[in-house]
């Protein structure tokens, strides 16, 4: 049995039930996750005197040979479905179909429980209805004909002429697909704390024997499509694909190192996502987005950033909008630093109102504005709250992005309206 603890990001230390073996191996994997997912420091902090760990930066789940530590993203820590609207958010970040799955039995699984819940669904339909295939060609001696006697080799029948040389085409189960598959259920087995799901995996894993063990490359991962008739595999490939994707998906290269971690940039993940739902919104909007610099930062947001450049440009019409995103919540510290740089973003780029996007929290009050006294530069900042609790229900991420659309709206109606008056100002002026 495998010890399992739910840490939650940036929250309090808790106690650690597993080996000293677990907890040293911990430490370790701590300092290698410092340059796999550009971090600013060691994501977990170990007292071995209390044996107490907490844990900042990153989000997942990493097994530990007799343990299992599964991180709760802090802008999800209010939603009982976290699993569920991680597992979304990744997706949706990474452009893949996602159905959200709600039952008694994803409800209550731990992060790599549900993922191998959806994955031994898919493979349990697959020993039945099969998985998708590939023609393979072969060749040799048999005593009936099989497909085409291969005429370079028709001599040998003078010499007995009781066995004929053929060749052939197999129909065998050796897609990527399958492959893929088989790879992601022996991740899995390794980090999933139930028994009975583990020896199922286990057994799925060597299905299919014609079709490999390793993981496709990149090209043939994102490249793979799927029948109708195989639609139902959609989501464990979509699975493996996450699993693929993740910065730390590659094994330990220490002799001996329990089975791989997949954990996440929490900064990154919430970066990425509110990017995503922002081109979603500027497009229902009949306007554009675009990002001017990567949304990946070696640097926590509460750090100043050189470059005054902003994390996402929306365009609608003539009316642009320069917006910062935050992973973290509303402080008067990054708030003076983040407006700083959008307002310096937004001036460059001729913007009249900026925008700030945070987590939703207590502190910020949305719809928050701020007036700005330069008649050069930007003369209004919004702070804009996004709430991803939920996203992993049905209808969520819909919600999310009819909220933002709202919130994003608003401003662009203010901005238009003020571009508005300040041209009817320089025509009377003008007079």
């Amino acid at each position: 049995m495998i010890n399992d603890i739910t840490l939650v990001e940036n929250g309090p230390a808790q106690r650690f039930e597993g080996t000293d073996a677990d907890l040293a191996e911990l430490a370790m994997r701590s300092t290698e996750l410092v340059n796999r997912l550009a971090l600013p420091g060691e994501p977990f902090d170990i007292d071995p005197v209390n044996r107490t760990v907490s844990v900042r930066y990153v989000a997942g789940y990493i097994p530990l040979g007799d343990s299992t530590i599964e991180v709760l993203p802090h802008v999800l820590r209010h939603d009982p479905g976290w699993r569920m609207s991680m597992l979304t958010m990744l997706t949706a970040i990474k452009r893949l179909e996602w159905s959200p799955i709600a039952d008694r039995a994803t409800r209550h699984a731990n992060l790599p429980g549900l993922l191998g819940l959806i994955l031994a669904e898919a493979m349990g339909r697959a020993v039945g209805e099969g998985v998708p295939r590939n023609y393979v060609e072969g060749s040799g001696r048999s005593s009936s004909i099989r497909g085409q006697i291969d005429p370079a080799k028709a001599w040998r029948r003078v010499i007995d002429p009781y066995v004929v040389d053929c060749r052939y085409s197999d129909f065998v189960a050796n897609h990527p697909v399958a492959a893929a598959l088989k790879w992601a259920c022996g991740e899995l087995s390794g980090a999933v704390k139930e028994e009975w799901l583990q020896s199922e995996l286990l057994n799925y894993k060597e299905l299919f024997p014609e079709a490999g063990r390793e993981l496709p490359g990149p090209a043939v991962l994102d490249g793979m499509q799927l029948t109708p008739q195989f639609g139902f595999l959609q989501d464990a490939l979509d699975v493996a694909r996450l699993l693929a994707m993740c910065p730390q998906g590659g094994t330990s290269a220490r002799p001996g190192a329990p089975g791989r971690a997949f954990l996440w940039n929490t900064e990154t993940m919430f970066l990425e996502f509110v990017n995503m739902v922002i081109e979603n919104a500027a497009k229902a909007a009949g306007g554009t987005s675009y990002r001017e610099q990567r949304s990946v930062a070696s640097f926590r947001s509460s750090r100043v950033r050189e470059e005054a450049v902003a994390d996402a440009v929306v365009q609608v019409g003539n009316e642009v909008v320069a917006i910062r995103i935050s992973p973290d919540e509303y402080t008067d510290d990054n708030f003076d630093e983040l407006a700083a740089a959008v307002v310096a973003a937004g001036k460059r780029l001729g913007s009249l109102d900026v925008a700030v996007v945070y987590p939703a929290s207590m502190s910020l009050r949305p719809g928050s504005q701020w007036k700005l006294h330069d008649e050069d530069g930007p003369r209004m900042l919004h702070a804009v709250s996004l709430d991803p609790s939920g996203v992993g229900e049905i209808g969520g991420m819909e919600r999310i992005r009819e909220d933002l659309g709202m919130d994003l709206g608003a401003v662009i109606s203010v901005s238009r309206r003020r571009g508005s008056s300040l041209a009817t100002n320089r025509f009377a002026a003008s007079r």
